[in-house]
């Protein structure tokens, strides 16, 4: 007979005219199940137990990496906001300092314009107050030439002498009606 694998050969096996039972080879099937479930139990008893061990203690560190890469993940994401939130922080600060800054320098800006101004008015003061002593004194010497000639043509048209101090006076009087009448 060939050698067919599997169960192809049974029916050529009744084809010719023989049994199955005289096809199968009962010590050999018989010896092939006695060792199968020796094996099958031996190595559910000491194997199975074992290997299945190593695959639960495989899944659970497994398990606790994927539990410590969601942890970390948690503390990137909480350093994340943290920092972000410093940098906020920071910005805010830099952006107040930055507005002190531009405040404290348009008050010192106002300081100078003020006392620029403060002085330009006390220049202006005192030259309003020269300007008035400089007519005061150029009216004083206009008095005392205006005398001084009147004196002359008084002399001259009256052809004596008068009395220097009655002289002034009348001049005084004269100017003094002047200036009334501007």
């Amino acid at each position: 007979m060939q050698a067919i694998t599997g169960l192809a050969w049974l029916p050529l096996a009744l084809a010719e005219g023989g049994g199955v039972m005289e096809m199968l080879n009962l010590p050999l099937v018989f010896s092939s199940l006695v060792g199968f479930l020796i094996l099958f139990f031996t190595l559910k008893r000491f194997a199975w137990g074992p290997v299945l061990q190593v695959i639960d203690d495989r899944a659970a560190s497994i398990e606790q990496a994927f539990t410590e890469v969601d942890s970390a993940r948690d503390e990137v994401a909480a350093m994340k906001s943290d920092y972000e939130r410093k940098l906020a922080d920071f910005n805010a600060q830099a952006q107040k300092q930055l507005q002190e800054a531009v405040e404290k320098g348009q008050q010192i800006a106002a300081e100078i314009k003020a006392g620029a101004e403060e002085q330009r008015e006390k220049l202006i003061a005192r030259t309003h107050e020269d300007i008035a002593r400089e007519k005061d004194k150029a009216i004083a010497e206009l008095r005392s030439a205006a005398i001084g000639l009147s004196f002359d043509i008084a002399q001259r048209v009256l052809k004596q002498d008068l009395d220097r101090d009655r002289h002034d006076k009348l001049v005084a009087g004269f100017v003094d009606d002047l200036k009334r009448l501007n």
